[in-house]
């Protein structure tokens, strides 16, 4: 939903995310922008996906973030 087209597959590099951490995903192409949000839930066990995040726009939705994401703790 909220970062469906650049989030895809697996979990981000190792990282365990948690409620209130960031979520950035680089853009695919030169045409598209960087993406980000706040992980609002995590569902998967131990910080892994699914997570929940809201973009900057106040969209909100299940998210499986790919290699193109990064998680920055808070």
């Amino acid at each position: 939903m909220v970062f469906s087209s650049g989030f895809r597959g697996a979990s981000v590099g190792g990282m365990k995310a948690t409620a209130g951490d960031r979520l950035l995903a680089h853009a695919d192409g030169v045409e598209e922008k960087d993406r980000s949000g706040v992980i609002t839930e995590v569902r998967g066990s131990y910080g892994e996906p699914p997570r929940v995040a809201r973009s900057g726009d106040g969209r909100s939705g299940p998210v499986f973030p790919g290699p193109d994401a990064v998680d920055v703790p808070t």
